[in-house]
This record gives C-alpha cells, sequence and structure tokens, in this order.
C-alpha cells in the first residue's frame, strides 16, 4: 500500500475532523498523533482501491463544502436525516460487529480499554451504531469495495478488527495481541 495514499486519506480526515462541532469535544481532537495512529491501523486493512475511493469521497465533499466527519457524528445523534440506503451497510455491520464480538471474546481486558467504543469520541457509543453512520457518508463505489474487502477477508477466515487492533497495540509498544492483554489484565510492563 502506498504510504503516501495513506498519509492523504489521513490528512483529509484530520482537517474535517479538527472542524467536527458537537456537544461533547472529543479528545482526540486535540492530538492528532492518536487520532491518525488508531485510523491507520483500521486503514491498514484496506485494498489501495478502497482507500483510493475513500479519498476521492473526502475530496469530492470538500470541494462542495462537506464534512463526512461532521454528518457521520451528526447521523450518530439524529441531528440529520439518514444519508445513505445503500443495503450494503447493514451487511457491512453485521460482519463487522460480529468480528468485535470474537474480539471481546478474545482479549477482554484490551477490548474494555480500547475497543468498546472503536470510535474517536471515546464516549461509549454503540459500535454498530458508530460504524453505520460513517459507512452513510462513503459513495456506493466506496461501499463496494468495502464489501469485497470484508467478504474476502471472511472467505479466508481473517477478522479485519483482530488485524486492525493488533497493528495499533504493536505501534504502541506491544508484542502483539495477547501481550497487550497480558499487561492490561495483569498490569506488566510493555
Amino acid at each position: 500500500m502506498s504510504a503516501s495514499l495513506l498519509d492523504h486519506v489521513l490528512e483529509a480526515e484530520w482537517q474535517m475532523f479538527v472542524r467536527v462541532r458537537s456537544a461533547r469535544h472529543a479528545p482526540c481532537q486535540s492530538a492528532p498523533g492518536n487520532f491518525k495512529t488508531i485510523r491507520s491501523s483500521l486503514f491498514e486493512t484496506w485494498t489501495r482501491p478502497m482507500l483510493a475511493s475513500y479519498l476521492a469521497d473526502l475530496e469530492l465533499a470538500e470541494s462542495v463544502g462537506r464534512n463526512l466527519l461532521a454528518e457521520k457524528y451528526a447521523r450518530m445523534d439524529n441531528l440529520i436525516p439518514p444519508l445513505s440506503k445503500n443495503p450494503l451497510i447493514d451487511m457491512i455491520v453485521t460482519v463487522e460487529s460480529n468480528w468485535q464480538e470474537e474480539l471481546e471474546r478474545r482479549y477482554p481486558a484490551l477490548y474494555r480499554r480500547c475497543c468498546r467504543s472503536m470510535d474517536e469520541t471515546g464516549d461509549g457509543r454503540n459500535f454498530g451504531i458508530y460504524l453505520g453512520c460513517e459507512l452513510e457518508t462513503y459513495s456506493d463505489q466506496t461501499l463496494e469495495l468495502y464489501f469485497e474487502n470484508i467478504e474476502a477477508a471472511v472467505s479466508a477466515n481473517r477478522n479485519l478488527a483482530v488485524e486492525a487492533l493488533h497493528r495499533l497495540v504493536c505501534k504502541n509498544g506491544y508484542r502483539d495481541l495477547n501481550h497487550a492483554e497480558s499487561v492490561l489484565k495483569h498490569g506488566e510492563t510493555a
């Protein structure tokens, strides 16, 4: 995957994220490094065509004065009507929610610490709602590529949520998920 493509996606998202105004301030809005580390861990499980399509979504939105991240949070708070009724959204949310449940079963301490609300706000909102509202901001093309990616992962018996979290804990100094889980359970040092 091209680092520059990923960097462009992260920067475009960051520029939108810092302009989100809501009743609750998100701690990551003051921490671009944390935001980009979390999001890059997720995006590294995406295909290059997915990233390119999503970057096009972000650039198109910016060119017409839309802020996709503000729209996601407005949807989460039911401040605006649904942005998309694409049936792939529910299918993606179902697979990803199942992956989250597996992650919670396998790594309960780690899940409680950093995955319960895999969103940047850290306010404990339901994962399915969070993801569904984010997916509503994606174009149909990006949704199709996203669905193809998770279908391929399911066929290969891969859990992309586990893979993303593995990347995140390694970026934060842990050897792997088991090491991070042990540290959180028993207070060991990283």
